[in-house]
């Protein structure tokens, strides 16, 4: 014989690589599992109160027809200026009066 008919090494090996194909298959399913059986309305809580996400959540369903609806374009367009635009902290918030006194030179 040429060698031996159990191998013990190539078998170990050959567990191994079976052992790592099956930890890469099943991490590609959880992560491929999608909470498909729940409303989009019970994961986003906030979509209730907000006509905005309402109409972006309608445009996402209606997935590549959003791009030639007018609605959705402008709730895009909406959502762009609340993302971008600076808001003033609130009254409440009570930020310090800006003084009146102007500094001097030399000081």
């Amino acid at each position: 014989m040429r060698g031996r008919l159990l191998n013990i090494a190539a078998i170990g090996r050959a567990a191994g690589f079976v052992a790592v194909a099956a930890a890469i298959v099943a991490t590609a399913i959880h992560f491929r599992h999608d909470d498909t059986g729940a409303d989009a309305s019970l994961r986003n809580p906030s979509i209730h109160n907000d006509p905005l996400a309402r109409e972006l959540a309608r445009c996402q369903v209606i997935g590549m027809a959003a791009k030639d609806d007018a609605a959705c374009e402008a709730a895009w367009a909406e959502n762009r200026r609340r993302f971008f635009t600076y808001r003033k902290p609130t009254e409440t918030s009570q930020a310090p009066a800006p003084s009146s006194t102007t500094p001097t030179k030399g000081r």
